[in-house]
């Protein structure tokens, strides 16, 4: 039997892993959730039960050994003096119960006082003070090196530049609070930019901006909790936050010290009552041992200090009515069920529209028009119905019917096999052009300024824009336009956008392929077909030769998506784009694509390199880069194909693997010299 569920689990458990990496690069690296903080954590806890029944099945890729994520390569980089951790999440009283029990147990004490703070929901920061001087600031990163953000950090206004004979650092959260975030918002609407979901990722995507004018123009919040010194001796976690008032930091304000389970209970169901009032979102209460003698004695694991944990609270819900059911055809022809509700507040935020998922879901939960429901908006961000409240279903109530034509253009509607969506294959469909257009100007594509969601929609109402090319030519068809003289632009404006268009015309051919909304085409695809084909002429002489199986040779990409690649570009007025904008191979295009520089060669060009163990002097992520750079390839397993194994302490298995198949294998010393690896 346990072969069976051994097989099944093993598959389920390859499935956690690509989705939970993918969320945690969007939500950590982006700034973008595609999901809930509570279905990402019902999926890692799925993960993880996995994991405990099967260790066999553990992997290194796992959420459950990674702490937030890579350094964006945006940013210089700057390694901690000490790991920042994660926290270890509880969801009950029950989960409470057992690390009271296991701090009792490991500390051999029975009364243990306990420091409840709120638990902010922002980007976690390390401020660095030289002789009293701020010198520089760092995000949380993958817990050991963390991206470079001092210039952005000056320019938050409750942090103190200097502290009175102190060195070391100041650890806290950078956050955004919800007066800001509406204000920010506000006018982000009027210059038709697209809104931020939360307050959380308003203020990680403005700590992390290249240019800190863009930060000091947005007001950010930093909230400090611990200290790291070798100058000053604390007792107590209460004597640390005493020290951070003191000195000009702000501190959250509703922070409590309870010396058994009943009174952090009570504190919990307190604040949980009164978080939609605070001026900050908090998404659980963090408890924290109060003597810092018993926290370092307690340790931590590779993830989680053994010394705190961070009770979440559960998603907020409301109840309200189903006014309509709509539905929206997305970029590549997917169509979304939407839910037109009854205007309900729910942690401060006024939802009036949530999203039904697809026809499946939508059958499934059986939601009608008329329907009582309750709604959940989970972790702040996305709105979602979770069930009707049958006992109050009007009698007149019918299931919802499904439309088998597109809402937009009347295209039939199909459902491919083994697909959950149902969609319009219509590319010429305007709700489509619409949104591929919104898509070919936004950040990670050509990132024009001034062309948001509804600026789009204006043009192509208007008739100046109906394809990506016709964006390049406002600033001529202007003349007869005079975009100036309407009501919400003016000269300035006006000319920004031009200047940003201009500015646009130079870009990287991986942007590019992302740009042109090619189904299961993201921002990582885009990169290999990149790296692959090296140049544009290399790209479109593949395209016109409907080449596209060519691209199973690159790893990681199958069949399905080189038809995607076939099928976009079998539609004329897609490759007709195409050429407009890159030229036809031979001519030039409105645009310039750089190429992709070739790899530099050294030992690792062309091999297949594994590590395992841990490194003390760098992370898995920059050798990974490093040899990626080279022209290898880090690999993940040890196979007969291996050039070479890297070893750090305490490698396992896979070193094993490497002795048996007689591969060469290095330290980390040796691995740093024969690469001349920087340490940043």
């Amino acid at each position: 039997m346990r072969d069976s569920l051994s097989a099944d689990k093993k598959k389920r458990y390859a499935e956690l892993l690509k989705v939970l990496s993918s969320y945690s690069r969007q939500y950590y690296i982006f700034d973008d959730p595609q999901v809930s903080d509570a279905e990402y954590d019902s999926l890692y806890n799925e993960l993880l039960e996995i994991e405990k029944e099967f260790p066999e099945l553990k992997s290194e890729k796992s959420p459950s050994q990674k702490i937030g994520a890579q350094a964006s390569k945006n940013f210089k980089k700057i390694r901690h003096s000490a790991p920042m951790l994660s926290l270890e999440n509880a969801y009950n009283e029950e989960d409470i119960a057992n690390f009271f029990d296991r701090t009792r147990k490991a500390s051999g004490k029975q009364d243990i006082e306990l420091v409840l703070e709120p638990k902010l929901d922002g980007l976690s920061a390390s401020i660095t003070y030289n002789n009293e001087a701020l010198v520089c600031a760092a995000t949380r990163g993958d817990g050991s090196v963390g991206e470079d953000v001092t210039q952005n950090i000056f320019t938050i206004q409750n942090i103190p530049r200097k502290i009175s004979a102190f060195s070391g650092e100041v650890r806290g959260e950078v956050i955004m609070l919800k007066s800001d975030f509406q204000e920010l918002n506000r006018l982000r609407g009027i210059a038709g930019e697209k809104l931020f979901a939360n307050p959380r990722n308003a203020a990680a995507g403005s700590l992390r901006q290249l240019d800190s004018q863009i930060t000091a123009s947005r007001n950010l919040t930093f909230f400090a909790y611990s200290v790291l010194s070798n100058e000053i001796n604390f007792s107590t976690q209460k004597e640390v936050l005493d020290f951070l008032r003191v000195n000009g930091f702000t501190v959250a304000d509703k922070i409590t010290i309870c010396r058994n389970q009943s009174e952090t209970f009570a504190f919990y169901k307190e604040i949980e009552k009164q978080r939609a009032e605070l001026e900050y979102d908090i998404d659980g209460i963090v408890y924290k041992i109060n003597d810092l003698a018993l926290q370092r004695s307690l340790g931590s694991s590779t993830k989680f200090p053994r010394h705190s944990i961070a009770y979440k609270f559960p998603a907020e819900k409301a109840q309200t009515t189903v006014l309509n059911i709509i539905t929206q055809v997305g970029r590549t022809g997917n169509i979304t069920p939407v839910a037109e509700l009854k205007p309900v507040t729910i942690g401060g935020v006024v939802v009036s529209r949530a999203t039904l998922h697809n026809k499946d879901e939508l059958e499934k939960r059986d939601i009608r028009i008329g329907d009582r429901v309750i709604l959940q908006r989970a972790g702040d961000v996305i709105p979602q119905v979770l069930y009707p409240i049958l006992q109050e279903r009007p009698p007149s109530s019918a299931p919802f019917e499904f439309p088998t034509n597109c809402p937009c253009c009347g295209s039939d509607l199909i459902r491919g096999e083994d697909e959950a969506a149902v969609k319009c294959i219509n590319m010429n469909c305007e709700a489509q052009v619409v949104e591929r257009l919104i898509h070919f100007v936004s950040k990670h594509a050509f990132n024009i300024d001034g062309l948001g969601e509804q600026n789009i929609k204006f043009f192509y109402d208007e008739g100046i824009i109906k394809n990506p090319v016709d964006i390049f030519k406002i600033e001529e068809k202007n003349e007869k336009f005079r975009l100036e003289k309407i009501e919400g632009w003016g000269k300035q404006s006006v000319e920004n956008l031009f200047k940003s268009i201009n500015n646009s015309k130079i870009i990287s051919l991986d942007k590019f392929i992302y740009s042109l909304g090619i189904p299961q085409v993201g921002r990582a695809v885009s990169k290999m077909t990149a790296n692959f084909f090296r140049d544009y002429s290399n790209f479109i002489d593949c395209i016109r030769k409907k080449e596209g199986y060519k691209l199973c040779e690159i790893n990681g990409i199958g069949r399905s998506i080189a038809n995607d690649f076939d099928n976009f570009f079998a539609n004329a007025s897609n490759l007709k784009i195409l050429e407009e904008l890159g030229g036809d191979g031979n001519s030039n295009g409105i645009i310039t694509i750089t190429e992709v520089a070739a790899p530099e060669k050294n030992i690792f060009s062309g091999q297949s390199i594994v590590f395992t163990g841990v490194f003390k002097r760098f992370s898995r992520d920059e050798a990974k880069e490093l040899v990626e750079k080279f022209g290898g390839r880090a690999a993940s397993s040890v196979s007969p194909k291996t050039a070479l194994v890297v070893a750090g302490e305490n490698a396992g298995q896979k070193l094993d693997t490497a002795r048996k198949l007689g591969i060469k294998i290095i330290s980390e010393d040796e691995f740093l010299e024969i690469s001349q690896f920087e340490i940043s």
